[in-house]
């Protein structure tokens, strides 16, 4: 998948630079970029032993993130934003949990889109929507630690 396209990308560059470089080898390094289908997340730490967990660290997070963000310049909201849509769901979130982490996501992809797109005004829709997005996610992981305490 991932590696898959990097791969693609990456052959031709070799091919090219061992043209150039004669037959010497150049090496290569993968980037493995999180995405949805990614089973990697901090629940594999042995120090965060459920998922739940981990959620609620990226939940607070967020909250935090967009707390911040709301005071920052666009471009630097539009960036901290776009890296909150990046953290995705452990593959062994609960799934009502994980759906509300998606809808986040898309909530700061979106609106991140439209911090970098516009130029002198803060849609304040979107931004509301991304709060909302978040609460509701932190909300629903904090009632599930509640419960299991």
């Amino acid at each position: 998948m991932a590696s898959d396209l990097v791969r693609t990308v990456i052959e031709p560059i070799e091919w090219q630079q061992s043209a150039v470089l004669g037959s010497e080898s150049v090496p290569v390094v993968q980037i493995n970029e999180p995405t949805r289908d990614s089973n990697h997340c901090a629940s594999q730490d042995p120090a965060i032993e459920e998922p739940g967990q981990d959620s609620l660290v990226k939940a607070r997070y967020a909250s935090t993130v967009l707390r911040v963000a709301q005071t920052a310049d666009q471009h630097t909201a539009a960036r901290l934003l776009s890296g909150l849509a990046h953290d995705f769901p452990c593959r062994s979130e609960r799934v009502e949990i994980a759906e509300l982490h998606f809808r986040a996501i898309d909530s700061f992809f979106e609106l991140a889109t439209a911090l970098t797109n516009e130029t002198g005004s803060r849609p304040h829709d979107l931004w509301k929507r991304a709060v909302n997005a978040a609460t509701a996610w932190l909300q629903a992981v904090s009632g599930l630690q509640g419960l299991s305490r």
